[in-house]
């Protein structure tokens, strides 16, 4: 049996169509979502909805606080990874990447910790202890404690690197989240970063994201592809 078409992926087709035909282009803002549902008579969490269907496709880019944006072309190497989430061995390759990066991440984080960067790390826990019941929410939420702690490294270059990997597992994410959802288990180990990052100990750092990405691969059964 086929399954119907929701008005959100529906919405999603339309909308990409005529991002291709070039209604709006790359840098672009795009209507507020009150204005996409009066425009294609939806509702508005059908607007989201597709909005982040695009956004998952490479097309946008959703920014908290400033709307929704045409990506540009510099950005279609996240649309060529997104092609590929669908393979085995694509998936061990990016959390491959995360264990060699986000680590070290973590170390420069707690180095140049600010006080400014520890507070938003403070507010992320909070709304996830907050967004228990929410999977979408938490998911997002912790997308951001990850970028956040790129940011505090204080490296465009890994801020950008981090920022995209965010974004391209957060499908994975809110699947192998579903099936295991811990959400106290999470919690706890933020925390345990976050000490780290309030206490300027790089090596705690390091090792709490390590125990923390051995937990998150754990939970979405990844295995180690043969070489």
């Amino acid at each position: 049996m086929v399954r119907p078409t929701r008005v959100s992926e529906k919405l999603a087709k339309d909308l990409e169509q005529l991002l291709q035909d070039g209604v709006w282009r790359p840098g672009d803002q795009l209507p507020g979502e009150r204005d996409l549902a009066s425009r294609f008579g939806v509702s508005r969490s059908s607007v989201r909805e597709a909005l982040r269907i695009l956004e998952l496709h490479g097309w946008v880019e959703i920014r908290q606080g400033d709307g929704t944006r045409v990506a540009s072309p510099s950005e279609s190497f996240g649309r060529r990874l997104r092609s590929r989430l669908h393979q085995e061995d694509f998936i061990v390759e990016l959390f491959e990447v995360r264990r060699i990066l986000e680590p070290a991440v973590a170390a420069l984080a707690a180095e140049r910790s600010h006080p400014q960067g520890i507070a938003r790390l403070e507010e992320l826990l909070a709304q996830q202890q907050a967004a228990k019941g929410d999977l979408y929410r938490f998911v997002e939420l912790d997308m951001f404690f990850h970028k956040t702690l790129a940011d505090m490294s204080r490296n465009a270059v890994l801020s950008e690197i981090v920022g995209l990997l965010e974004v391209e597992l957060r499908q994975i994410r809110l699947v192998s989240t579903a099936k295991r959802y811990r959400p106290q288990v999470t919690l706890s180990e933020h925390l345990r970063i976050l000490e780290a990052i309030r206490a300027s100990d790089p090596e705690a750092a390091r090792q709490a994201m390590l125990a923390h990405l051995s937990t998150v691969e754990s939970s979405a059964k990844i295995k180690e592809v043969d070489r």
